[in-house]
């Protein structure tokens, strides 16, 4: 007993150390950003300040001003505050201040402080469900749900339902979470169904969202890159019993589910198929117990839609970049299920994923842009350079004497790996944006790219959140023409919290 009491003892003074160093380590941030905001007033000669309402401005550094959709606003912070949240809007953004769009997908797909979640004043959501082909309403709102919805639905049914027409679940649903309601019915797994898998061990933010799985049967889960999102759909692979299927964006993905699932899963991984989205006529005719949608912000397109149609019992979806240039946005979490998300600045802090530095090299053509490539790979680091131009990207593999590895390469993570080890560089297209998992990499080199797309831009910097390295690199090459043209893309970095040193 005495020893128990010992160990509780030296257990609460270390979590109170821990306390006081975080204090600290806040005390030295506020003093931090004082030092910073007075400097920047001497330099802009301005006068004395208040420095009560200084304080007061620390406490609440933002500004909140409604648009004109509902339950959306603009959250307006100083550029020099490391403060995130939401999507940034690059036209309405400034040199000194950042706009961020924030709506009730943010409250879903990662975490709001909670004095700023007041001044939000989401709206209570009103209690609808969608089971079974209807629409399901307290008998007190059936009709408001059938003047709001009409679009969607055929006839009611009783007090407490109304049929959906044919074709239509999905779009009402996704109408459903626009308006903040999140309509899907827990239908929580059966113990049947489960079975003992013990070569994976969770780490706790993973216990909970699969706790939340195991009572809904069905989940989006939004981490950052890096965070073990696949090696959560590794787990669920080896626990549930049945034909399960994997979906992923591209054969790369592919490659990599298949060895991981060889490695995990043994002879267990016989039950599990992965297909691409572009396959769903080898699966449209086949039940799974279930399926996972890798990447799934891809699912909403016209072209992946029907992917969502597979018979299925449960359904888990990943992503890390949970939005779409086309905004179906809602579509993500209507072809999921339940939202999982965490701060990507609560995980960076546990030190579970990396946290890159960024440059932006802005030159003056394209082969100011090649002999700057060459400058930077004269340092011997593990770099991915992506080149979305495939005449490019075989020029240079001819020039440097490594693979490029596009759309017609075989075996592509095992051409990456060797290449990296071999060579300590690998040439790689757009094939290699998403999801792929190398933590040997140390630097990413960006010389073409995919015009303004924020979300490759995002993808790609997240290859480097799996690293091992402590501060792996991210570096883009720019002409002031692209900058210009493209600049958007970098939203995706600024959005997230990370500052980019811009060199010319």
């Amino acid at each position: 007993m005495e020893t128990s009491i010992s160990e509780i003892r030296r257990t609460v003074y270390e979590a109170l150390n821990r306390i006081d160093r975080l204090i600290e380590q806040l005390k030295e941030e506020r003093r931090r950003i004082e030092e910073e905001f007075i400097k920047r007033l001497d330099k802009l000669r301005f006068g004395s300040f208040d420095l009560e309402q200084f304080e007061e401005f620390l406490e609440e550094p933002y500004i909140v001003i409604p648009t004109r959709r509902r339950d959306q606003w603009y959250v307006i912070a100083p550029k020099w505050i490391n403060f995130q949240l939401g999507w940034l809007d690059d036209a309405l953004s400034t040199k000194s201040y950042n706009v961020f769009i924030v709506n009730r997908y943010v409250a879903w797909f990662s975490e709001i402080p909670k004095a700023l979640r007041e001044k939000l004043a989401f709206r209570e959501p009103l209690p609808f469900k969608v089971q079974d082909g209807y629409l399901i309403t307290p008998e007190n709102l059936q009709e408001e749900a059938w003047r709001t919805y009409r679009k969607y639905l055929s006839r009611r049914r009783g007090k407490d339902r109304i049929l959906i027409k044919k074709g239509y679940e999905f779009q009402l649903i996704s109408r459903l979470i626009e308006d903040g309601i999140l309509p899907f019915i827990p239908r929580p797994v059966d113990p049947k169904d489960l079975r003992p898998f013990d070569k994976i061990k969770l780490r706790p933010y993973q216990e909970e969202a699969w706790e939340t799985f195991l009572k809904t049967g069905a989940i989006g889960v939004f981490w950052p890159f890096g965070s073990g999102k696949s090696f959560l759909g590794l787990y669920a692979l080896g626990r549930l019993r049945g034909r399960k299927l994997v979906v992923v964006p591209t054969r790369t993905l592919v490659e990599q589910w298949v060895n991981r699932i060889k490695e995990y899963l043994g002879m267990g991984g016989v039950d599990v198929d992965v297909i691409t989205y572009h396959s769903y006529h080898k699966v449209r005719d086949r039940a799974y117990r279930l399926v996972i949608f890798d990447e799934c912000h891809h699912l909403p397109a016209d072209t992946f839609i029907r992917l969502a149609t597979i018979n299925t019992k449960y359904r888990m979806g990943f992503s890390g970049s949970p939005y779409r240039e086309d905004g179906r946005e809602s579509y993500i979490i209507a072809l999921t299920g339940f939202p999982v998300g965490m701060s990507w600045e609560h995980l960076i802090n546990m030190k579970i994923v990396r946290k890159p530095t960024f440059y932006v090299y802005v030159l003056r053509d394209e082969r100011a842009k090649m002999r700057k490539l060459e400058e930077l790979l004269k340092i011997p680091e593990k770099t991915i350079v992506f080149c979305d131009s495939i005449k490019v990207g075989k020029a240079l593999s001819k020039r440097f004497g490594v693979p490029f590895v596009y759309g017609e390469t075989a075996k592509r993570i095992e051409v990456i790996r060797e290449a990296l080890e071999e060579r300590k560089m690998c040439i790689v297209s757009r094939v290699g944006d998403e999801g792929l998992s190398l933590p040997q990499i140390e630097r990413v080199i960006e010389v073409s790219f995919l015009k303004g797309s924020r979300r490759q831009e995002a993808q790609r910097f997240g290859r480097l959140m799996h690293a091992l390295k402590e501060e792996p690199k991210h570096i883009i090459l720019m002409t002031e023409g692209e900058l210009r043209a493209y600049g958007k893309r970098l939203d995706a970095i600024i959005e997230k919290g990370f500052r980019i040193q811009i060199i010319r």
